[in-house]
C-alpha cells in the first residue's frame, strides 16, 4: 500500500512539524506536501507555478486545513473547493478555534471533520491514526467516499 498523501495548509512550520511526527509515532504511512497558505493551495491542486510537476507534487488523498492563514483564509479555500474547483476532496480542518460557529461553517463548506488542535502530543497521536480510515486514493477503506469524520 502506497503512503497517504497529504496537502497539509498551514501557515506554522512547528505545527508541520509536529503533525509529521505524530503521523510517524501512529506509524501511518503519509508522504506531506507542505502548502503555507489557501492561495498556494489551490495553486498546488490546479497544477500551477511552481506545483505543475505532479511527479514532484503529486494530487493528494487528503487535506489537512489550518482555518487562520495568510492570503487566503481557509473558510474561503473550503469554498473554492467546493464551489469552484469541480474536486471531491476530503479536507480535515486542524484549527486552534473552539468556536461551534466555526466548526457548523466549515462542515457546512465541504470539511469531512473539524478537529481542534491538541496540546498533548499523545493525542496528535491518536488523531493521526484515525486517519488510517483514509485509503490512499481519499476513500474509507469500504470503497465509499467520507462524508464526515468527527
Amino acid at each position: 500500500m502506497r503512503p497517504l498523501r497529504i496537502l497539509h495548509v498551514e501557515d506554522n512550520k512547528e505545527d508541520l512539524i509536529l503533525f509529521g511526527r505524530a503521523c510517524d509515532a501512529a506509524r501511518l504511512p503519509t508522504v506531506f506536501h507542505p502548502v503555507h497558505d489557501g492561495l498556494q493551495a489551490v495553486a498546488y491542486l490546479k497544477g500551477e507555478g511552481e506545483f505543475h510537476n505532479r511527479h514532484q507534487h503529486p494530487f493528494p488523498d487528503l487535506i489537512i486545513l489550518d482555518l487562520n492563514l495568510p492570503g487566503m483564509h481557509g473558510f474561503h479555500f473550503l469554498k473554492w473547493l467546493k464551489d469552484e474547483s469541480g474536486m471531491s476532496l476530503p479536507v480535515l480542518v486542524f484549527t486552534v478555534s473552539g468556536s461551534a460557529e466555526d466548526k457548523e461553517k466549515a462542515l457546512a463548506a465541504g470539511a469531512a471533520g473539524y478537529f481542534i488542535k491538541p496540546k498533548e502530543f499523545e493525542t496528535l497521536v491518536r488523531l493521526a491514526e484515525s486517519f488510517r480510515q483514509f485509503g490512499a486514493d481519499g476513500h474509507a477503506k469500504d470503497g465509499h467516499k467520507n462524508d464526515e469524520v468527527t
